[in-house]
């Protein structure tokens, strides 16, 4: 069997944890929590632009400095899994309004989750491991800056590690609303089964 049969997928969605589905609303709610949380990744990213120079000259490995304005940049881009999830969201909010015989938003969410390279949910699992490697990264160099006086390791800890600390927590939230979002998308797609079978031959 081809890895892009529709069956393929369906099995494999079954085979999930069978926990409470939260509904369209309260999936909603969780998308605009993220939004307001999205300054921090634009945060980070400034920091990691300016330093105080009596700091500066306390830094053992100034290259670090260099690996974490790159790594605040990539980790910025994060925040349009935001995006993403929203897309999904609303797609979904289609399904349910849509004519049981109609194919067409069927159609569209089933290439959104499944096909589009953007939104499907094997490319967002991999944007969430990498923010999440990436985070993991950021957090060793910022950990061996080691400055030479504690007031500046107190100053650096400041700087970076709150932004650090949240970043996770984000990660952690996207992370829910993506299972959360794939759960519904199981629970409405089985109300459409016999439409499915259709969907399947469909060009």
């Amino acid at each position: 069997m081809e890895r892009n049969d529709i069956g393929y997928y369906i099995d494999k969605l079954r085979g999930s944890s069978e926990e409470k589905v939260i509904d369209l609303y309260s999936l909603k709610k969780e998308l605009t929590s993220l939004n307001e949380f999205s300054k921090v990744f634009d945060d980070l990213e400034k920091e990691s632009m300016s330093f105080d120079k009596d700091a500066l000259k306390q830094v053992e490995d100034l290259s670090l400095l260099m690996k974490i304005r790159n790594l605040a940049s990539e980790i910025r881009e994060k925040k349009m899994i935001n995006d993403k999830l929203h897309s999904l969201h609303f797609n979904l909010n289609l399904l349910k309004n849509a004519d049981i015989n109609d194919l067409k938003p069927i159609k569209n969410v089933f290439n959104l989750f499944l096909y589009n390279n953007e939104t499907k949910i094997d490319s967002i699992i991999n944007e969430l491991n990498d923010f999440k490697t990436k985070l993991d990264k950021i957090k060793k160099h910022h950990s061996n800056l080691l400055p030479k006086s504690l007031d500046n390791k107190l100053m650096i800890d400041e700087k970076y590690a709150k932004h650090i600390n949240k970043l996770h927590s984000i990660h952690k939230k996207q992370k829910n609303v993506l299972i959360s979002t794939i759960r519904l998308f199981l629970k409405m797609t089985r109300k459409h089964i016999k439409t499915l079978k259709r969907f399947k031959n469909i060009g």
